[in-house]
């Protein structure tokens, strides 16, 4: 009875220790926390609940809540116990900051990748900056320059597979060709070998679907990261979104000279840029490079690939934008195979233009990218007083809220091409790469696949409505409507509405 009694007491005891504990930690969230004073839902304060409804319960909604919110608070937001959130398009670069400003990143966000030796998943500014300097020649426009022969080989092996979606009459999932399009090239680049997903039947889309799937089991990762070590604890036979080229033993074969696929390669690899730069041994270990080299593959496939389907659909949807570029097209591509350097295609207008329209509607990455001022406490003017935020504090800003913000972008909704047309201030307001000194480190290897990428498709295919001399067929919208490009939830990069069976076409003579 006595033990009973105890027992009993012992729970009450501890019920009661957790209630007053959670008591005081809202309290001290609401009140006294240094960012108290910042606007925003009381419950989005008190507790990371308040998120987890929005992106878990409901589904990667909680960048839309985010933007209801700044209509309702304004500029600056409070969004959960320690972060906060800025919509104010100039306030980017001041928070994304260059040169000479430390930023860190949030361990929060990035835990839930588990890659926190990859340049992305850094956190510390100067631990990031030693790392990205070993490789930044690597991905250097004049390096990527050079790589235009190995995106060409790939662009033709594309336009081969359409052809014989062609002569078939399937339709194309471009969803799929054009993630087996880039990540080909990213493979190539850093590995300097693919697993030629453009030439197999069904763009092998494994790599695709497990990135997807990766990225959507994100949100309830960052509020629960004890499940990632468990899901990596798993064998690699579950594990499929690991690219056969990352596995530990491949890098060692590299490490060791037993495999060194850059010896037969015209380019030199990530891999050989990092072993032989002036970075201690400690930063060479096959676990980092392991890591590097998924971050680079994951990150250069799917966005490029989803800003090739957004291009692909409104250029497709709108005749009179197509009829545009393909007589631009037509000055410097004299035939289907014609050559045109990257650097020519570049100062093409229209082109170009449609290129960042592309970009811009494909957004990058969905979901804010907090930086951390470590030094410094940023100010923010909402057009009435000034915001001071704490040293410390993580501030997130979204491209979806940039983007779409009609103070900059009037009709954002809308693919423009004519709007970045003798317009160069709007560059920096294209955020999709983010700026400053953690800009996305393969931006130029991303612009050669859709200039190029782009440039070739669209001089040799036109519309059902658009057609010029030179085309050997063209393109038809199959069962695709605005619907499935339309960002309908956040699960880190852009996916199409549930039910999408993604972005079709079928290629007609």
């Amino acid at each position: 009875m006595m033990t009973s009694l105890l027992s009993s007491t012992t729970i009450l005891l501890l019920v009661a220790s957790w209630v007053v504990f959670h008591i005081a930690q809202a309290i001290h969230r609401l009140y006294f926390s240094p960012i108290a004073k910042f606007p925003g839902p009381k419950l989005a304060a008190v507790s990371f609940w308040y998120e987890f409804y929005y992106d878990v319960f409901l589904g990667g909604q909680y960048t839309f809540e985010i933007g209801r919110m700044h209509k309702k608070y304004g500029p600056i937001i409070r969004i959960n116990p320690y972060e906060l959130h800025v919509s104010s398009p100039d306030f980017y670069e001041k928070l994304y900051a260059g040169p000479g400003k430390r930023r860190h990143r949030w361990d929060w966000m990035t835990a839930q990748f588990g890659m926190p030796q990859s340049m992305f998943g850094t956190n510390d500014h100067d631990t990031h900056r030693i790392r990205r300097a070993a490789v930044s020649p690597f991905f250097s426009k004049g390096a990527v320059r050079k790589l235009q022969p190995i995106i060409e080989e790939r662009i033709e092996a594309l336009l081969n597979r359409f052809r014989g979606f062609q002569s078939s009459g399937e339709p194309i999932l471009l969803n799929y060709a054009f993630s087996a399009y880039t990540n080909d090239i990213a493979q190539e680049y850093a590995f300097a070998r693919s697993d030629h997903r453009v030439d197999q039947h069904d763009f092998e889309p494994t790599f695709h679907d497990a990135s997807v799937a990766g990225s959507t089991g994100g949100a309830i990762i960052k509020q629960w990261p004890w499940i990632l070590p468990i899901m990596q604890s798993l064998p690699d036979s579950f594990m499929t979104w690991l690219d056969p080229n990352m596995k530990s033993k491949q890098i060692r074969e590299m490490k060791s000279g037993q495999r060194d696929d850059s010896k037969d390669a015209n380019h030199r690899t990530i891999f050989y840029e990092i072993l032989n730069s002036s970075l201690p041994e400690e930063e060479k270990s096959d676990e980092r490079l392991a890591q590097d080299g998924q971050a680079v593959v994951v990150a250069g496939t799917l966005t490029t690939a989803w800003a090739l389907c957004i291009a692909v659909f409104y250029l497709l949807s709108q005749p009179e934008t197509l009829a545009k570029l393909k007589a631009e097209l037509q000055t410097v591509l004299n035939g289907p195979v014609s050559g045109v350097t990257l650097a020519a295609l570049e100062q093409l207008p229209y082109l170009t233009g449609c290129v960042q329209e592309s970009i811009r509607l494909s957004y990058g990455v969905c979901t804010r990218l907090q930086r951390i001022a470590p030094d410094e406490t940023l100010v923010l003017n909402d057009g009435q007083k000034d915001w001071h935020i704490p040293p410390g504090t993580p501030v997130g800003m979204t491209s979806v809220l940039v983007h779409h913000d009609e103070s900059v972008f009037p009709e954002s909704r809308k693919f423009l091409p004519e709007r970045w047309i003798d317009h160069p201030h709007l560059d920096r307001y294209l955020v999709s790469f983010t700026k400053g000194t953690r800009i996305c480190i393969g931006i130029n290897l991303a612009y050669a696949e859709l200039y190029l990428g782009l440039a070739r498709i669209f001089r040799v295919y036109g519309s059902g409505e658009i057609k010029t001399e030179g085309d050997v067929g063209y393109l038809e919208l199959f069962e695709t409507t605005a619907d499935d490009v339309e960002l309908t939830k956040d699960v880190f990069i852009p996916v199409g509405k549930d039910g999408s069976k993604g972005i079709r076409v079928t290629v007609k003579k």
